[in-house]
């Protein structure tokens, strides 16, 4: 009776990696697009100001333009944490359901206001969900920190492009600093990933 002990344990790791290289990737360009959607229109359409009823293609094209935003968020922070062989401990752990859990409840409250057509942001819900994204990210970078996938200078840009250029509100043209921190860690993250 003989047992082979091949390949399956070294082969779902590299394929895990590979996969998640490209959903980070992929992560990377959604949030990119996503974000100089959102200063486009933030610049250049006219919108409904602060809580109310739809009247413009603006207030449309701003409330659909978080969906996509939050969603690459919360495929980039799980393709990270594949990625870094979950090097980033519990605090990477805690970061990645602090920022997902605030991104589920916005996507949830910009498929809500699509569908009313309304830029309600459900009392406080907002708010809070906006800073659980920027308490998260803050967090997942400092675990990320000792992983050392990401440059450190990567790190401590992430966060301070999230909170400017964010759900939080800053209008104008600060997501156009998250795209580009975007660009720069797409371009980063292939030649820094290594695989078995």
């Amino acid at each position: 009776m003989t047992t082979s002990i091949t390949g399956p344990a070294v082969v779902p790791i590299a394929f895990e990696s590979r996969s998640a290289l490209r959903r980070a990737e992929g992560a990377l360009v959604v949030g990119a697009l996503a974000a100089v959607a959102l200063a486009a229109v933030e610049l250049f359409a006219t919108t409904t100001p602060d809580e109310g009823h739809f009247h413009y293609l603006g207030d449309y094209l701003l409330t659909a333009s978080g969906i996509p935003y939050m969603l690459a968020l919360l495929v980039l922070l799980t393709s990270l944490r594949t990625l870094q062989g979950r090097r980033d401990g519990r605090t990477g752990y805690i970061g990645s359901a602090i920022a997902s859990v605030g991104a589920v409840v916005l996507t949830g409250i910009f498929g809500y206001g699509l569908i009313a057509a309304t830029s309600s942001s459900l009392g406080p819900t907002y708010v809070l969900a906006a800073l659980a994204t920027v308490v998260g990210v803050i967090v997942f970078a400092v675990g990320s920190w000792r992983a050392g996938l990401l440059p450190r200078w990567l790190l401590v840009a992430w966060p301070v492009a999230w909170i400017l250029g964010s759900a939080l509100p800053f209008p104008g043209p600060w997501p156009l600093l998250l795209a580009a921190l975007y660009v720069v860690m797409a371009v980063v993250l292939p030649r820094r990933a290594h695989f078995q």
